[in-house]
């Protein structure tokens, strides 16, 4: 575990504002009502569209650091009052858990687990509950790990290192569904003329690409055929201009393109 780590799980019950870097998946609706007295919003971990509709969220954590586990655990509490959190220190206890409860939403894994390898621990508990969307926690931070953590089917990647606000603010966004990188992979915009329009139908896919999902999960929830998934992904990476998932959920991070309701 980095020292950063420690540092930032210190003081975080206040966090100041900050721009993240980060863009919305379509987890929900945008109307959300909002308690008068405290501006709270009552449905702010499970307003998902149809993705998460148990009334409690979810949350496995993976890491083999209890004091880290502990302190991640407090913070979540802060955030998301009515979560129910899991904890494992091993993937094998992860995968367990999963298949204990069917209805795990989101799983928070430390990519440096002791004697295992992170990139297929994201691929095992994928297998293990393909409709929980993992979302990385490492001390790493190089480009080229978070494109491999993409590349396995994790739909975030957090740093470590985040300061306490900033690292509030990002377990903020994967709470409600966003998708959320660090500073130099959604900075790292190409010079392009403009955003590409997508159809709703491509607006929709980008989406789930966004959570991880596999094709046919992708076809359950579009109420489609998997042949015709894989004909919306394709036009999907000719608009978007590139060949792979993790390469589509870069650029529609960096050209804010899931950003708001599904409909463009």
């Amino acid at each position: 575990m980095a020292t950063g780590a420690g540092g930032a799980i210190k003081g975080l019950r206040k966090a100041t504002p900050h721009r993240p870097m980060a863009t919305p998946s379509k987890w929900g609706s945008n109307t959300r009502p909002k308690l008068p007295e405290t501006g709270r919003n009552p449905a702010e971990c499970r307003y998902k569209r149809g993705v998460f509709p148990g009334p409690t969220m979810k949350i496995l954590l993976v890491d083999d650091h209890a004091l880290f586990r502990a302190g991640l655990r407090m913070l979540l509490t802060t955030i998301c009052h009515d979560a129910t959190t899991l904890e494992a220190a091993t993937v094998a206890e992860g995968i367990a858990l999963a298949h204990e409860h069917p209805d795990l939403e989101l799983c928070l894994l430390d990519l440096s687990l002791k004697n295992e390898s992170g990139l297929a621990a994201i691929t095992s508990l994928k297998e293990a509950a393909p409709q929980a969307a993992v979302v990385v926690v490492s001390s790493a931070d190089d480009s080229a790990t978070i494109r491999a953590c993409l590349d396995s089917g994790a739909m975030s990647f957090i740093p470590k290192s985040l300061g306490p606000d900033v690292l509030t603010q990002a377990l903020q966004h994967v709470l409600k569904g966003t998708v959320y990188l660090p500073e130099q992979i959604v900075n790292a915009v190409d010079d392009e003329p403009e955003r590409p329009t997508l159809t709703p139908r491509q607006w929709e896919v980008l989406h789930c690409l966004s959570r991880g999902l596999p094709t046919k999960l992708i076809a359950r929830e579009m109420s489609l055929s998997e042949h015709t998934v894989k004909e919306h992904i394709a036009l999907l990476f000719q608009a978007l201009g590139v060949r792979n998932r993790t390469e589509a959920v870069i650029k529609g991070s960096q050209w804010r393109l899931l950003n708001g309701p599904l409909a463009p």
